[in-house]
């Protein structure tokens, strides 16, 4: 007896799917995507978790538009990404289908609205980064006016209306600072984090930024820019102050008042020993005095020794007769002799014009007291 061969289940035909149920199951699967991505980016733009505080008022303005861009940014992900997943595993190829896919020509309400959508997006972007930059570029009636160098590997800065200079940036709170830049040699950044401020420091042009300091504190100042073999020690700070406190800081600097912590008159190496790590010298010169461990230059552990040695050796061509000349003269002119194993032009050649007699006579003695 012959019987007829059944088929299997799995060569059996497949029904063919109702298109208005397909429809209706994409539908919801886009109404899901879009709430997803409208719940993720309201987050995201909310509590952003990607910056802390800012302590500017133009900071606070930039971390808002911030938060919109991430907000925005995130929405489009979980569109394009939720999208991209839904239909891998909706319309994947099943194991029994070897048939062509339909063949899809476009569909132009489709196009029209993912060309339209991302063009107001970019626009209202556009319109509101622009509104932002002009509002935090814009200068205050009561500004004040710092002009900041940048040189390998220090900052300096020049308070034109007091003939001050500091190699650390001092503000009153709550008032605009203006700080006009430029660079004597390589390019530099002027990075604060805090402030949300970063601009490039050129010795072939001026650049400009303003910012209003709204909390007191000491904040960081980095160098952003690859500027040479110490700039991991470029590196100063923004000390924000109470008005009448900066107030009284600018004319101690101005009259060459020199005070401890506490108010009271410093010794001389007490003294050097701020002037010392206010120029950064930690960034190229080891110094356990001053917790500094820079390689570029020599080791001054011993320097107010090892100095009177120095002048001694026959290979010794500058114009030092003792150690604290030498000292000196290692300061204002670095290149009059470099010692041997040390690269020259690496040292800043304006220290005599940017540290004053008195704070340069303060370091001098601080270097001499290292035995």
């Amino acid at each position: 007896m012959t019987y007829a061969s059944q088929p299997t289940p799995a060569s059996q035909p497949r029904a063919p799917e109702d298109p208005r149920a397909r429809a209706r199951s994409n539908r919801v699967a886009a109404l899901g995507i879009g709430v997803l991505a409208v719940v993720l980016g309201f987050l995201a733009g909310r509590f952003n978790p990607l910056l802390t505080g800012s302590t500017s008022s133009e900071g606070v303005k930039v971390d808002a538009l911030f938060s919109v861009l991430l907000g925005i940014g995130t929405a489009i992900f979980v569109v394009v990404q939720g999208g991209l997943l839904y239909s891998i595993i909706r319309f994947r190829q099943k194991s029994d289908d070897d048939d062509d896919a339909p063949a899809v020509r476009g569909n132009v309400g489709l196009e029209i609205l993912w060309t339209a959508i991302p063009a107001a997006i970019l626009t209202g972007l556009a319109v509101y980064s622009y509104a932002t930059l002009a509002n935090i570029e814009t200068p205050a009636p009561d500004a004040i006016t710092v002009q900041v160098t940048g040189r390998q590997f220090a900052w300096d800065f020049y308070y034109p209306d007091r003939d001050v200079h500091s190699p650390e940036l001092h503000v009153p709170l709550g008032l605009q600072v203006h700080l006009v830049m430029h660079s004597d040699d390589v390019i530099h950044a002027f990075w604060v984090p805090d402030f949300r401020v970063k601009k490039d420091v050129m010795p072939d042009r001026v650049t400009e930024v303003r910012f209003t300091a709204d909390k007191a504190g000491t904040y960081p100042i980095v160098c952003s820019r690859l500027c040479g073999v110490g700039h991991a020690f470029m590196r100063s700070n923004v000390v924000v102050q109470p008005e009448n406190i900066f107030a009284t800081w600018l004319y101690a600097q101005q009259t060459g008042a020199t005070v401890q912590a506490g108010g009271q008159p410093a010794t001389p190496a007490a003294a050097g020993k701020a002037v010392f790590e206010q120029n950064n010298c930690g960034a190229c010169h080891t110094l356990k005095d001053a917790n500094a461990a820079g390689k570029v230059g020599p080791d001054l552990n011993s320097i107010g020794t090892s100095a009177a040695k120095i002048i001694q050796d026959p290979g010794y061509k500058g114009k030092a007769t003792d150690a604290a000349s030498y000292i000196r003269e290692s300061i204002v002119e670095p290149n009059a002799y470099v010692v041997p194993n040390y690269p020259p032009n690496v040292m800043p050649q304006n220290f005599g014009q940017t540290i004053s007699a008195k704070d340069l006579d303060n370091l001098v003695q601080y270097l001499l007291s290292q035995k």
